[in-house]
């Protein structure tokens, strides 16, 4: 297990759109690359991990990138969605933990857990009151993680990707 003292937190700003750029593509590959079709892959990557588009979210105040560290180097990302309502959370008052992600070599190290500490921890320190994600329904690791942290599944949501659609199930937790 990891000591706290060697992993670091701290808010993204502007120009780390190029780190959770690289950061977004590696976690989301390794997460995926098994299971998934490889032009699918790539094009969602490409598609969704654009440092132009990161830098525009990280701009907009309806998005907070958090990266995190271990031993001064970059491990993974967090990314929380304000204004992003969906029927089946049952607490208006909600944010979205949209993605959170750690590379696989720290897996197992308490770095997602410290992550997601600090996610649930801003997120009440805004006001919220819940905090939803979608994980992917074959994602039987992801799921335990936060089972293992109170979520419980409130619904679920299509996911297109590629020539494929995927089904999320929609997970919260009270804060």
């Amino acid at each position: 297990m990891i000591s706290p003292k060697n992993v670091k937190i701290r808010q993204a700003v502007l120009d780390d759109a190029k780190l959770i750029s690289v950061l977004a593509t590696v976690t989301f590959y390794e997460a995926y690359f098994e299971q998934d079709e490889a032009n699918d892959l790539a094009n969602y990557v490409l598609d969704s991990f654009a440092a132009e588009k990161i830098r525009a979210e990280i701009a907009n105040s309806d998005f907070t990138f958090f990266i995190v560290y271990r031993n001064e180097k970059a491990v993974g990302y967090a990314k929380l969605r304000r204004n992003s309502p969906l029927d089946c959370v049952t607490d208006e008052n909600s944010i979205e933990l949209q993605r959170i992600y750690i590379l696989e070599r720290v897996y197992g190290k308490g770095i997602g857990e410290i992550l997601l500490a600090h996610c649930l921890k801003t997120a009440r320190e805004e006001g919220f009151s819940t905090l939803w994600l979608g994980v992917w329904e074959r994602n039987a690791r992801a799921q335990r993680f936060y089972e293992k942290h109170g979520f419980v599944r409130v619904g679920s949501l299509t996911f297109p990707y590629g020539d494929t659609v995927g089904i999320n199930f929609v997970l919260e937790t009270a804060l």
